[in-house]
């Protein structure tokens, strides 16, 4: 557990100001301007300083509860401190340090930057404004209240999902924290860090916040096991890499700290818990799932689940590099819902890029009938799942789907790639409203039995030996019994049936619909927002089969055999919670709600960038051999290329964690610079390999962006960094089978570093020059004792100094010219003599008027002249 300078912020009684040290007001010249911001229930400031730590305290003038808006009394009403590990220095190069303080309620507050002493108050950052996370749906239900007649309640949280924190967005006094970084996982995450010292029953445990900062894991290949990849993650991972919080341990909240917090190569399952919730984190390259809420069994079914404002990747290629199913190229789910969880809500999360981005129930019987709700996702450039539901009745709104085009390894629909937005599987009844689609391959697909989707139409003719009921083995999409699809659309434009006979048998939906019944259904799905497509997303959109609420007629359960436990049944009774929805009737509306997701999803967004960044350095590059995938019942012998032979590898250290993008070049021999991509900086390796693959491409393509075309030649490169401020020099160069020769002019003009082929002689260089100071030559030390001789062969990277001689003497001179009226030449000359005799002369003329006085330029010399009878030179000196 991270240890606490004072007693932290929220988690005691609060400090009396009689109890802190007088408060100096005067901060050091030293210390930069401050700026503060908030992000919702947070609020950070960052300045620039060179001490070695800093203590901030925090004070609000004004905060409020969510819920109903009364004040929130009592609390912070003087200055209390943060814990120390929210104090951090985030960009080392420019000695800036940052705070974000979470767990402050919609209000205002200040902020007080002060000195290791706790009294010297460097900064102060007033009137900082928080808002309230926004809180919707089936989490935030009590989980002793029964929603419909689904199974499953409990004591664990009685005021809905909370996690660590007050129903009021303050930090549990009782709460444990923890923090956790890369460094200090081993102890501050270790088996038993969600049971150990929090005491109570189980589903009452004492409330537990893990916080997390900066990125967290590492790996060095995919591969079955944490030893075999090479794996730095907690020690509560397994093999799947998946930290379990078990059930008896809600309570819980998992968060990140400030813009940074990524957890890399590995994931958290709830496995059974009650209570958590998940905001803040980045999540990249995990390996089995990002964030599993795992419902614990039937006899569990842990309840309200919070997974919001988290930014998530996608995860390992196991495709490739184990030989799985085609669908784990871009690894498994990023948040998945299964084995009977309930009352859970998805929020405010951005999915970029992920692939199989949430399965609620993974299979018929691995999730019972529950609520759910899904809204204000960004799913930009995801493929599927987004969400795909089994026996969920849940609540899909207010989510923009951004460029969902699946991939080959996908199923053919209509001769497109099926990705989809909202997938119906078995017994589910999903409710979608209010969700922007741009070009998304199919909004909504659900599984009917024969109806819906398929490799055939309705209307399939039986082959040979095939019966008459084959078409339905084709054509369910899922493989699933049916699912339903509630939207306005659905009502206007669908397959809603005019009265109760309309359905196609009684068994397709729960018993004891009435025609009044039915026409509430139909008001209340009138009532709902509309969806918003776009052409794209049109044009394979069809209301009669990826919406709707009738089984198709020529459905079958017999071919193939179907589940039927559950029986997959149409739920016309169950009602959502109708809260947080934003209109989309207008363009005007839906233009608000795209703007709302795209600039307030996922985690903390990183500050813009106010200076370039400083240069990286390659540290190695190698030439590739051909590397090959893993065989398989999908790949064939001798598997896919993954990389190229010829190709080169190249890895670069960067100190400058305000990096945005690096641009890589390359010198094939012949004195001229190739740009050879632009890659993006991350939490990911600093790590490239000089090629392109596009494994989801049809045929799949290759791009080979540098290539050894002799293995024994000479190759150089060179990396620069951009932010949005701007971009560094470039790199030192690293040389391949040859060597680097470096000029450290010591404080001369530079000279860039030169390749030499290995036995091969360096060109002298033009002699740099230095104010001051004359060359004398090179040497292979610093301290010129050991000068250079050009003739000897390079064999190893090479720096050669620079050697000067400053002057011993200094003496000015002048000589004034008359000229014509009032105005004279005036010639200056500083005369350098150095200790071997060498004599430099420097020279400077001026137009001055009759009689004057004045300092001149000479060389690095300020030099005072006083003129007297116009020709004559008075005083003469170097001005220091």
């Amino acid at each position: 557990m991270g240890v606490k300078r004072s007693l932290g912020i929220l988690t005691s009684a609060l400090l009396a100001v009689s109890m802190l040290p007088a408060l100096a007001t005067t901060a050091r010249a030293a210390e930069a301007q401050a700026s503060g911001g908030t992000w919702f229930e947070s609020a950070h400031a960052t300045w620039t300083g060179d001490a070695a730590d800093y203590r901030v305290f925090v004070r609000t003038t004004g905060a409020f509860d969510w819920r109903d808006g009364s004040p929130i009394t009592g609390w912070l009403a003087s200055w209390e401190e943060a814990d120390a590990e929210l104090v951090r220095e985030v960009d080392p190069a420019r000695n800036t340090w940052r705070v974000d303080v979470p767990g402050l309620p919609r209000g205002g507050y200040d902020l007080q930057v002060r000195a290791t002493d706790g009294a010297t108050v460097l900064h102060t950052l007033s009137g900082l404004t928080t808002e309230s996370f926004p809180r919707n749906g089936a989490a935030f239900v009590p989980s002793t209240q029964r929603v419909s007649d689904f199974p499953g309640t409990n004591a664990a949280a009685p005021n809905g999902a909370t996690g660590g924190y007050l129903p009021d967005g303050r930090l549990d006094p009782a709460a444990v924290v923890r923090y956790v970084s890369h460094d200090t996982m081993a102890t501050t995450l270790p088996a038993d860090a969600f049971t150990a010292g929090r005491g109570g029953a189980a589903d009452a445990r004492t409330p537990l916040v893990i916080r997390f900062l900066g990125t967290v894991g590492s790996f060095d290949t995919v591969a079955a096991t944490k030893a075999g990849a090479g794996a730095v993650v907690p020690p509560a991972a397994t093999d799947s890499r998946m930290v379990a919080i078990g059930k008896g341990n809600g309570n819980v909240t998992v968060e990140g700290i400030g813009p940074d917090a990524t957890l890399f190569g590995w994931g958290i399952t709830t496995a059974g818990a009650h209570n958590v919730e998940f905001r803040n984190l980045n999540f990249d390259q995990w390996y089995d799932d990002a964030i599993y809420l795992d419902g614990g069994g039937t006899g569990t079914r842990g309840s309200n689940l919070w997974v919001h404002h988290n930014t998530l990747g996608y995860g390992q290629n196991k495709h490739l590099a184990l030989g799985q199913d085609p669908d784990q190229a871009k690894g498994d789910g990023a948040v998945d819902i299964s084995n009977h969880a309930r009352n859970y809500t998805v929020g405010y999360n951005h999915f970029a890029g992920s692939s199989k981005a949430m399965l609620v129930g993974g299979g018929a019987g691995s999730i019972s009938a529950h609520y759910g709700t899904i809204h204000h996702n960004w799913f930009q450039g995801s493929e599927e799942r987004t969400p795909r539901v089994r026996n969920g009745r849940v609540h899909v709104f207010n989510n923009l789907y951004d460029h969902i085009q699946g991939h080959p390894y996908h199923n053919q629909l209509l001769d497109r790639n099926t990705g989809y937005g909202i997938g119906a599987g078995h017994n589910a009844t999903i409710w979608a409203e209010g969700n922007v689609f741009d070009t998304v391959n199919f909004p909504f697909l659900r599984s009917r039995q024969g109806h819906a989707r398929g490799s055939q139409t309705i209307d399939y003719e039986p082959g040979p030996g095939e019966s008459a009921t084959a078409n339905a083995g084709f054509n369910h999409f899922f493989g699933d019994a049916p699912g339903f699809i509630v939207t306005r659309e659905v009502a206007t434009d669908g397959d809603f049936p005019a009265d109760v006979s309309g359905f196609r048998r009684d068994s397709d939906l729960r018993p004891g619909l009435t025609e009044a019944a039915l026409s509430d259904l139909r008001e209340a799905a009138l009532a709902l927002q509309p969806n918003v497509l776009d052409a794209a997303s049109r044009a394979n959109f069809d209301p009669d089969l990826d919406i709707g609420v009738v089984v198709a007629a020529g459905s079958t359960t017999t071919n193939p055999a179907m589940t039927t436990n559950p029986p997959a049944q149409f739920d016309w009774s169950f009602r959502p919670n109708a809260g947080g929805v934003w209109p989309t009737g207008t363009d005007a509306q839906a233009a608000a709600l795209r703007t709302e997701i795209e600039t307030r999803s996922g985690a903390l967004p990183a500050p813009a960038a106010t200076q370039a960044p400083v240069a990286p350095s390659v540290t190695d590059v190698t030439i590739n051999d051909e590397v090959r995938s893993a065989i398989s019942d999908f790949i064939p012998a001798p598997g896919k290329v993954v990389v190229h032979e010829g190709t080169f590898t190249v890895v670069w250290a960067d100190p400058d964690v305000t990096t945005t993008q690096y641009e890589l070049q390359w010198d094939q021999g012949r004195g001229a610079w190739t740009s050879v991509a632009d890659i993006p900086a991350g939490p990911r390796p600093t790590r490239f390999v000089t090629e392109t693959m596009n494994q989801f491409a049809t045929p799949e393509t290759d791009s080979l962006l540098a290539t050894a075309s002799d293995p024994n030649g000479m190759y150089v490169f060179r990396i620069r960094a951009l932010n949005a401020a701007g971009s560094s020099g470039w790199s030192e160069i690293f040389v391949v089978n040859g060597h680097r020769v470096s000029f450290d002019t010591g404080g001369g003009s530079p000279i860039d570093a030169v390749a030499v082929h290995d036995g091969a002689t360096v060109e002298r260089p033009a002699d740099p020059t230095r104010p001051g100071h004359r060359f004398t030559g090179w040497s292979v030390d610093a301290a010129c004792t050991a000068p250079y001789d050009f003739a000897t062969p390079v064999t190893d990277d090479l720096t050669l100094h620079a050697c000067w001689e400053s002057p011993a003497s200094v003496a000015p001179t002048a000589v004034v010219t008359r000229g014509s009226g009032s105005s004279n030449s005036l010639t200056i000359t500083v005369t350098e003599t150095y200790p071997s005799g060498a004599v430099v002369e420097l020279t400077e003329t001026v137009t001055i008027r009759n009689n004057a006085a004045g300092t001149y330029r000479v060389g690095q010399y300020r030099v005072f002249v006083d003129t007297k009878g116009n020709t004559q030179v008075r005083e003469i000196r170097i001005v220091v």
